[in-house]
């Protein structure tokens, strides 16, 4: 192997090391940091031939994590997006999202508004919808928090 492959393998290698991220973000690093896109290339190849990089794991470990925050499907895509992983990945990755129902009532629930005030609705639905939540699950688990307000 040239000293130039070397080179980019090693820098590749410290830069996962650091911080894990896609191939296309990896790739994208090493040439910000002088690596030839060639050189680049044969680092990433390398590394996923010995397993320290996925693409498909990378994606699920953004999934969770978005899940973990309380984020919605789309919110989780574009973040996906942002990691620069391509439409395919992002989808199957996006097969193994569950919506947490709770987390998100709980999230009306802390935010003390009265749900009977239509502009109180609006602030939640807005604030949700920016968190990636899509209109029908926003509008059920109002409906949710509502009945059970009704029930107190």
């Amino acid at each position: 192997m040239s000293e130039q492959r070397e080179k980019a393998l090693s820098v590749a290698a410290a830069v996962l090391n650091y911080k894990n991220r896609s191939s296309r973000k990896l790739f994208d690093k090493l040439i910000e940091k002088g690596i030839s896109p060639e050189d680049a290339e044969h680092a990433i190849e390398r590394l996923r031939d010995f397993g320290y990089l996925d693409d498909g794991e990378y994606a699920l470990s953004v999934l969770r994590s978005g899940m973990a925050k309380g984020w919605g499907r789309e919110r989780i895509r574009r973040k996906m997006q942002e990691e620069k992983l391509d439409e395919q990945t992002i989808e199957l990755a996006l097969h193994n999202y569950t919506l947490d129902e709770d987390k998100l009532d709980s999230f009306i629930a802390a935010q003390g508004c009265d749900l009977s005030d239509p502009r109180e609705r609006k602030k939640i639905s807005d604030k949700l919808f920016r968190r990636g939540y899509s209109w029908e699950e926003i509008g059920a688990a109002l409906r949710r928090c509502r009945a059970d307000s009704y029930e107190d």
